[in-house]
């Protein structure tokens, strides 16, 4: 449904007035939840009153919340106070962990006989420390700083350039899926085990092993999140990634 050709957000996004967490996170967490739900099709503009007055917040953390989507390439924002949605394409997150799937095991297996009892700790107080505290958007900072210590110190500055764009890419689809502010203490036990399973293979420093459980980690991730997209009926995948899903 559309007013004067403005999508109206009301039937698909739901109030967050009453839940519990700062107020941007909430509304980056739903706004999320209805661009992958479709509620939000790529293309398609909103604007910043109708999500204010659907979400039950003012006007202030959803401008924030929207200029973040913005920072990791999820909306679009115009001068018109309204937002479009970024098309997101299952062809494309493939390919982007094709890449990281070809690099990052192999650093990290360079890097595995040279890391140090202190290295190894190091990154056993990132896993505590990411998955620790209250989640919320602070979490992928720490998480991403964990995945860039994996490669250390076999990376170059080529390498780090490379990979940046591939990780600034693949964490609009990551952020979607994986999203902490829901049930936040579920999502930390799984995602601490998965990451414990990494400082164990550092700890070993057997290339072929840490070599594997990357490479494993990097698969693991990426099916979660097709699956995630292919739960999504024809229609509102057609939107959602912007092109025809039957093509």
């Amino acid at each position: 449904m559309t007013v004067d050709g403005v999508r109206d957000v009301h039937s698909g996004v739901r109030s967050v007035a009453a839940r519990k967490a700062s107020a941007v996170d909430l509304v980056l967490h739903e706004i999320r939840r209805s661009i992958l739900s479709g509620a939000l099709p790529p293309g398609q503009p909103f604007t910043v009153p109708a999500l204010t007055e659907r979400l039950g917040v003012s006007h202030v953390p959803v401008r924030e919340a929207l200029r973040q989507l913005e920072a990791q390439g999820l909306v679009t924002l115009s001068p018109s106070r309204s937002a479009t949605v970024t098309p997101l394409d299952p062809d494309d997150l493939r390919a982007l962990y094709r890449l990281r799937m070809t690099v990052e095991p192999e650093l990290a297996a360079l890097s595995a006989p040279h890391r140090t009892d202190a290295e190894v700790a190091e990154l056993d107080g990132m896993v505590r420390a990411t998955f620790g505290d209250v989640l919320g958007e602070a979490f992928w900072e720490p998480h991403r700083s964990f995945h860039a210590a994996m490669i250390e110190p076999a990376a170059s500055d080529w390498d780090r350039r490379m990979l940046a764009p591939l990780w600034d890419a693949s964490e609009r689809y990551t952020r979607l899926v994986f999203d902490p502010v829901e049930a936040p203490e579920s999502f930390a036990t799984r995602r601490a085990h998965a990451h414990d399973e990494l400082v164990d293979a550092a700890r070993s420093r057997d290339p072929e092993t840490v070599r594997a459980a990357v490479r494993e980690h990097l698969e693991n991730n990426l099916t979660t999140m097709l699956d995630e997209m292919s739960t999504i009926d024809i229609s509102r995948r057609r939107l959602w990634s912007g092109r025809d899903a039957t093509a």
